[in-house]
């Protein structure tokens, strides 16, 4: 027997492995169009074949059944009207005999033609003989009941009793009418509601087999596609909280993988900006704040006269100068300090500090602006209030921020009220203090006070009224409360003014970047 090289070369087994390695790397190369085209075109070839057969049955019901249910609603309709014409006119019959008023006769009048128009209308559309034999009767009575009310000589030819047993009887006779005719409805609902539900069975069935396979196609194909997107989306986060250093390794689908590459390309590229920033605040740091402190002493030392008397346009120069580079490096400094907190990188000195004292330090440096303003400063504090582990710097500068906003958006003449008290645990031990600042400004619209806290957040609706800020001061806070394992928010309405709380636990727990001062440790020791 002569073997062929090829054969020797490649044993069936090995032809098998690779073509099943062949398969599953045309798999993998799959894009996720194709993936995505296979499994909605057979579920939607599953909903075509199902609803051509839905329509079929519903189109047969129809027609046996849309004929006689619109006769059955239409006849039983006109009943209605016919009793409710009859109705009326033995109302206005009667008021008419009592009152002698002719707009009653009137109206009877009209009540009879409506009456008869509904039975005419009735005779073309009844076709049972029962009920064509029962509108006889109720004609005929109706035409006794027109004799005995005999409107042109007030009712001389009956009396009241023998019309009301008369007009019962008609009302009575209507009545039945219309339950033969609901009836009648009920029992052709019904026979369509069983074709219905005849068809619905083979429609459940069919539904369910077919979708049973488009749904195991869809999982097979959307979890190819899932599982890599969620590996991606992982990496996704750990960028998000500052991991720039992050490589996805993904397989999958070839979207998916050009998707990790492009990733991979944007966390180096982040890595690189965020090194720059880095580089960029030191270099601010020692390239601007340093002259700019010249700048500061430079000008005070000008406005003191050590190089000589001014004159009063210099004097008024000089302010400008010196007002503006304060702004300046206080805009730098406030930069520098959310960068430094940002990087966790924000050294904390706590101490025991005591509330009441650092409240009244903040409204005494804010006294003098109140006072400008005409703004009244009222401050309320519960005592006794325990005291807590803080950095007092730190604190008060959030006491300072919330202050001068307050300040800054509440109109001339208005109050700011500032209260402290302690927050007790279930068992009555001070765990907390908490500190409000209320203002009487224009309040922050609701869509925005979950912003306010964000670095170089700028309110459309403050921005508008010239008050415009560095948008840093809240955000500073936020994280120098947070670093104290406090929280901080704000709750307002529009045209009534805004209330901040700061909530700053007794015993602080202290972060890696936070220490106690050698007076806090001779304190808690002493």
């Amino acid at each position: 027997m002569v073997v062929s090289k090829f054969s020797i070369d490649n044993p069936p087994e090995v032809l098998a492995e690779k073509s099943v390695l062949h398969r599953r790397a045309r798999r993998m190369r799959m894009t996720i169009f194709s993936r995505v085209m296979i499994a909605q075109s057979t579920l939607i070839m599953i909903i075509i074949t199902i609803s051509i057969f839905a329509v079929g049955k519903l189109n047969l019901v129809s027609r046996l059944n849309a004929r006689a249910l619109t006769v059955d609603a239409r006849c039983v309709s006109e009943e209605k009207a016919l009793r409710k014409s009859f109705l009326e006119e033995m109302r206005n019959a009667e008021e008419y005999f009592l009152m002698r008023d002719l707009s009653f006769r009137d109206e009877c009048d009209n009540n009879r033609r409506d009456f008869e128009k509904s039975v005419s209308q009735l005779r073309a559309t009844v076709g049972a003989p029962g009920e064509k034999a029962l509108l006889g009767r109720i004609v005929s009575l109706h035409d006794e009941y027109e004799k005995m009310t005999d409107l042109a000589n007030f009712g001389q030819n009956g009396t009241e009793a023998g019309r009301s047993s008369l007009g019962d009887r008609i009302i009575s006779k209507i009545s039945e009418m219309i339950r033969l005719r609901e009836h009648a409805a009920s029992l052709k609902m019904a026979a369509a509601r069983d074709n219905a539900a005849s068809a619905a069975r083979v429609m459940y069935w069919l539904a369910l087999c077919g979708i049973a396979g488009a749904f195991v196609m869809a999982f097979i194909n959307a979890r190819g596609i899932s599982r890599p997107l969620r590996g991606l989306a992982r990496e996704m986060r750990a960028i998000g909280r500052g991991e720039f250093f992050r490589t996805a390794r993904i397989e999958g689908p070839a979207e998916v993988i050009e998707l990790a590459k492009s990733f991979n390309r944007m966390a180096e590229e982040l890595e690189h900006l965020d090194r720059l920033k880095a580089d960029f605040t030191a270099h601010v740091s020692h390239e601007l704040r340093t002259p700019l402190t010249a700048i500061r002493e430079g000008t005070a030392l000008l406005l003191e006269g050590v190089s000589g008397p001014l004159t009063k346009s210099q004097q008024e120069v000089l302010e400008v100068v010196r007002n503006h580079s304060q702004r300046l490096f206080q805009s730098i400094s406030s930069m520098l300090d959310l960068s430094k907190m940002e990087a966790e990188m924000m050294d904390y000195e706590f101490t025991t500090c005591d509330l009441k004292s650092l409240l009244g330090k903040s409204i005494e440096g804010v006294s003098l602006i109140a006072r400008k303003r005409q703004i009244e400063l009222n401050c309320s504090v519960a005592e006794p209030l325990p005291m807590f582990q803080a950095d007092e710097h730190r604190v008060r500068q959030v006491f300072d921020n919330l202050l001068s906003n307050a300040l800054k958006f509440s109109p001339s003449g208005a109050e700011v009220r500032i209260e402290a008290f302690a927050v007790r645990s279930a068992n009555r031990v001070p765990a907390a203090v908490e500190v409000l600042v209320c203002d009487k400004g224009p309040g922050i619209p609701a869509e925005e006070i979950n912003n306010i806290f964000n670095h170089f957040y700028q309110s459309r609706h403050q921005s508008a009224k010239g008050r415009q800020g560095t948008g840093l001061g809240l955000a500073i806070a936020r994280h120098i409360v947070e670093a104290h394992k406090g929280r901080i928010w704000a709750e307002s309405r529009i045209g009534q003014g805004a209330v901040f709380h700061v909530v700053l636990p007794v015993q602080a727990e202290l972060s890696s970047k936070a220490r106690p001062s050698t007076l806090a440790m001779r304190v808690v020791n002493g």
